[in-house]
């Protein structure tokens, strides 16, 4: 998109100023996101892998998960909530560490996946799997089954309705949200914790808004982040914080 071109009927000038539609901003917020999150997949941040960007839309992997404002302290252990605060606020720190603050760290752009095996899938995938429902009628191996295991398994305790849990027994007729049918066993998680439980895996979202830590601001953007983890886990998850 091009500047408009505006024209000063005063003095009979023109001059080229930004246009404040919604399309132009939402463009150039999808470019600092795509950015940002190349770049923080890189060097390796728990991120969606960016598969590209295009005018306002920002092409990713799929994030095995829920978001973290949809957890509750009945629906997760308490050693799974100490994990999950833990790795949410070494990120914050080592954004920090790498120059940037998020600026918008709280429940909303954390991914979790309880059954812990997101990364399991997305970084070897599943080999010699063959699909037969594309356009043109072929075969064709697809390396990575990471959206397989995301409709399958919701990464919630089989106690929930509707929810199937990667590490539970394997259930020949189980039906998860999506009504279809779960035939296959689940994958084990990447790690568990002391008590047994998989560890949870957090995913990083949300990118246009970060700043560089020597923005005037970031100090008090850096402690507005942490309180606002702090918070959440303190209230919503009863885990103890310091």
């Amino acid at each position: 998109m091009v500047n408009a071109l505006s024209k000063n009927k005063k003095h009979g000038t023109q001059y080229r100023t930004l246009p404040n539609s919604w399309l132009f901003l939402s463009r150039t917020s999808a470019i600092k996101e795509y950015a940002f999150m190349k770049s923080l997949y890189d060097v390796g941040y728990p991120t969606p892998k960016p598969l590209g960007q295009n005018r306002h839309i920002v092409a990713m992997s799929v994030v095995r998960g829920l978001p973290l404002y949809q957890l509750h302290s009945n629906r997760v252990s308490a050693e799974q909530a100490q994990s999950i605060f833990e790795q949410s606020a070494v990120l914050a720190g080592r954004l920090a560490q790498h120059g940037l603050v998020h600026c918008d760290l709280n429940e909303f752009n954390l991914i979790v996946d309880l059954s812990g095996v997101q990364s399991k899938i997305a970084n070897s995938g599943v080999e010699g799997v063959k699909r037969s429902d594309d356009l043109d009628g072929e075969d064709r191996d697809w390396e990575d089954d990471a959206t397989e295991h995301y409709v399958r398994h919701a990464g919630l305790p089989d106690k929930h309705k509707g929810a199937l849990s990667s590490n539970a027994t394997l259930q020949k007729h189980g039906i998860d949200g999506t009504g279809e049918v779960v035939v296959e066993a689940p994958p084990e998680p990447q790690e568990r914790l002391p008590g047994g439980d998989p560890k949870p895996i957090v995913t990083l979202i949300d990118f246009p808004q970060m700043i560089s830590t020597r923005h005037p601001n970031a100090k008090e953007l850096y402690e507005r982040d942490v309180e606002c983890l702090k918070i959440f886990f303190s209230k919503k998850l009863k885990c103890h914080v310091e």
